[in-house]
């Protein structure tokens, strides 16, 4: 092949494979990591009144006016994109893995590798793409929430709720510990601490009613 060493290519092909195999290896150890349980720290913070569009310089922070949602029950929609990069990072081991055999091992044409190892590339690179993506909207699926599965679900005040003004609970679902803005169903003042009853979902908030020492008692 005019213009291509093959001593050259053969670096190529290598350093992609690894390069490919170690970030799958960086992955493995990372996504391991990221695993391992943290104690919950809860913080409180004073509920303050912003009026309007507020925006913090040098932070990078914009808070709305009226139409700010506030917490949510629904987590984001999960997609996977094809330019994602555990589908780069498969293209690249997978071209380099088929360029050094079709060079050391089938001693093909430098330029059929380069055809081998593109073909390889794009194939397995499209099927773990559509398999990542189909895990992960299978898993969005098996653990999304549905507001009518909240309702008489037991859970603790994390944020006091006021009279007025909303907090926050923390309770316990199918898909793990979530939390969601809350208000009082009565209109009265919950301490944080408390143990509560979810009674009604309006939007992205609850309704929830203090429970009494005998009800935590049966849970």
């Amino acid at each position: 092949m005019p213009g291509l060493n093959l001593d050259t290519l053969n670096c190529i092909y290598f350093a992609l494979f690894f390069v490919g195999v170690g970030y799958a290896l960086f992955v493995v150890i990372t996504g391991g990591l990221s695993d391992i349980d943290m104690p919950e720290v809860d913080i409180d913070v004073p509920q303050i009144g912003l009026p309007g569009d507020v925006d913090i310089p040098g932070a990078g922070v914009h808070i709305g006016g009226p139409d700010l949602p506030v917490g949510g029950i629904d987590a984001p929609d999960v997609s996977v994109s094809p330019l994602s990069p555990i589908t780069i990072a498969t293209f690249v081991t997978v071209f380099g893995g088929v360029g050094v055999l079709a060079l050391q091992l089938f001693e093909v044409d430098p330029r059929m590798s380069l055809l081998w190892a593109t073909v390889s590339g794009l194939a397995v690179a499209s099927l773990m793409y559509i398999f990542y993506s189909q895990v992960l909207i299978r898993s969005q699926g098996s653990s999304e929430v549905l507001r009518g599965e909240l309702i008489g679900l037991h859970g603790e005040v994390t944020v006091p709720i006021g009279e007025t003004t909303p907090g926050q609970v923390a309770y316990r679902t199918k898909a793990g510990r979530m939390r969601s803005m809350a208000r009082s169903a009565d209109g009265s003042a919950i301490p944080r601490g408390q143990f509560v009853r979810i009674v009604r979902t309006i939007g992205a908030q609850v309704l929830v009613e203090p429970l009494s020492p005998e009800s935590v008692g049966e849970e």
